[in-house]
């Protein structure tokens, strides 16, 4: 072995150990938050209503967003083999972020040739907060992204390959992501249709000999072909329970205004912002060369898609996250370009990656506990503490969660301060989160005026609590624009739901509701701009100890 020969070995064994190191580390961390976090209200509901079904009843129900396919059918199997429920639970979506780690290494290697501009990509793409987050949560995105970016990948290695064999292998991985990507998350569909005629419009040479064009192109089309046959059975045979999902959730727009606003909040929220302001540059910079084409890829895609939304109704911003390595890897070609182009730039090439290494981590943990929904447990022993005269009113999920997590424990909890209620304390947004009788659905009502108190839960700074006193009802109270709460000791046959002519439940929903089941003490609230204060006490007095109110006031 040369000399030379030794020292391109000793930098690749350096390489491969690096690439371990950072792998290990952040499945490591990874590992440590699956394991600490108590799960969130849609991975339980996950896990409560599908895991245990049969593989063709998960395949089929996709009325709820909670039943992201390809995760619930990998939990399914992972419950069988692995003991340890809560990871068992996350696995799925920790493989996918593994293979997006692998996929983002290929890419840079194999299309970028500046090493700082690798290493930008990585570090943007693999120390986001979001992603991170859905790393480690029993949910689809994380195996969505990593597919969508699988497929990207598939197709520049397929357009820049002229070996026939090595392109119909291409082929196949495109097939394999694309239909990942939709059986991860059923937007999918959205980014495989979008990517890939993108793609087309701006590679495929159309104005070439048709033989010519067949004889490359072949393979793909025939994985095209494939995907949109078995795409179509399972959207067209599950259609209608799709657009009963569609109706229930999402954001419809109606005006321009409203549009802009939803998409401006998208690309702050995600951080594409940046890379669309990147691709902008770079269209009119190279706008005659390659590398300005992958900014046209990039930066289009972003924009088809929000602009897919206006059809397909808006999703939160999670359903944007596989844009994220598409948009970073764009904006990484640009650098790469620069850099390799402009001395002065390539110059200060690892300065930049240390800046933006040394950003992304900064930044890495605050976005991703924004991402995540509060850490109930802690939450739960911290609402322990209280006096049993402090009412705790949390939102209806997250009684689902804590009725997961501490059975018995939380809702005897609750029991004991329905009986001489003094405060009331409100999470989250400030406001009561309520249940309705008929269907379970749930609302939101205003307490009406202003806390005597508000602060961080001590658990994390992501979570306030607002603390309000109660009243009792006065005779000729005005009880416009207050909530009114109802305390019912011993539910009386009159006012249980299945009663048609039920006062209760024409006026008033179920606070804390999860709690209630198989309890005989409970909580309803309602707005008082509909109730008479002297009906009220006429009831109280009709039932007393058993029947009363209290007015959230100061």
């Amino acid at each position: 072995m040369t000399e030379d020969e030794k020292q391109i070995a000793v930098r690749r064994n350096r390489l491969i150990m690096l690439v371990m190191f950072c792998f290990i580390a952040l499945i490591g961390i990874r590992i440590i938050n699956i394991q600490t976090h108590s799960p969130e209200y849609d991975e339980i509901w996950t896990v409560r209503h599908y895991v245990n079904q049969p593989v063709g009843k998960i395949l089929t129900d996709v009325t709820t967003p909670n039943n992201h396919v390809l995760n619930s059918l990998g939990i399914k199997f992972f419950y069988a083999w692995v003991p340890h429920k809560v990871l068992a639970m996350r696995l799925p979506a920790l493989l996918g972020f593994a293979g997006l780690f692998f996929l983002l290494l290929f890419a840079t290697l194999k299309l970028l040739r500046n090493k700082a501009a690798r290493g930008v990509v990585l570090a943007v793409v693999l120390l986001d907060g979001m992603i991170l987050h859905y790393a480690e949560t029993a949910r689809g995105y994380s195996l969505q992204i990593c597919f969508v970016f699988g497929l990207v990948y598939a197709l520049f290695c397929y357009n820049a390959e002229e070996r026939e064999s090595r392109r119909q292998l291409y082929a196949l991985m495109w097939l394999v992501c694309a239909l990942g990507s939709c059986l991860a998350v059923s937007s999918g569909v959205i980014y495989v249709t979008i990517l890939t005629g993108l793609w087309g419009l701006l590679y495929i040479p159309f104005g070439t000999e048709i033989l010519q064009l067949w004889k490359k192109y072949s393979a793909l089309v025939l994985a095209g072909l494939v995907w949109t046959v078995l795409a179509g059975l399972w959207y067209g045979t599950n259609y209608s329970r799709f657009a009963q999902g569609r109706a229930n959730f999402g954001e419809t727009f109606s005006s321009v205004g409203q549009f802009l606003t939803y998409c401006g909040d998208i690309l702050w929220t995600t951080g594409l912002v940046w890379p669309l302001l990147a691709a902008v540059v770079g269209v009119v910079w190279f706008r005659r060369e390659a590398v300005g084409r992958i900014a046209l890829f990039s930066g289009g895609a972003v924009l088809l898609v929000l602009l897919s939304a206006m059809v397909t109704k808006g999703g939160p911003a999670r359903t944007y996250l596989p844009l994220i390595p598409v948009a970073m890897f764009g904006m990484g070609a640009l650098l790469d370009e620069v850099m390799t182009r402009y001395e002065l730039v390539r110059k200060y090439g690892m300065a930049v990656f240390l800046a933006v290494l040394a950003g992304c981590a900064y930044l890495s943990e605050p976005r991703r506990e924004a991402a995540a929904d509060p850490e109930l447990g802690r939450v739960f022993l911290e609402m322990k503490k209280m006096k049993p005269e402090v009412l705790v009113v949390y939102r209806p999920t997250d009684s689902y969660v804590m009725l997961s997590l501490f059975g018995e424990e939380a809702r005897q909890d609750y029991v004991e301060r329905l009986q001489n209620p003094e405060l009331l304390m409100l999470l989250h947004d400030n406001v009561i989160g309520t249940m309705s009788f008929a269907g379970g659905s749930t609302s939101q009502l205003s307490p009406g005026c202003r806390e005597i108190e508000s602060a961080p839960v001590v658990t994390g700074p992501t979570l306030n609590y607002y603390l309000y006193r109660l009243h009792p009802v006065q005779p000729g109270q005005d009880l416009k624009g207050r909530a009114v709460l109802c305390f019912v000791h011993d539910m009386m046959p009159e006012l249980l739901p299945e009663n048609r002519q039920n006062w209760l439940k024409d006026n008033f929903a179920a606070v804390n509701g999860f709690f209630t089941r198989g309890s005989r003490s409970f909580c309803f609230a309602a707005d008082g701009s509909k109730l008479n204060a002297d009906e009220l006490l006429r009831r109280e007095q009709e039932r007393p100890g058993l029947l009363f109110f209290r007015v959230v006031g100061n």
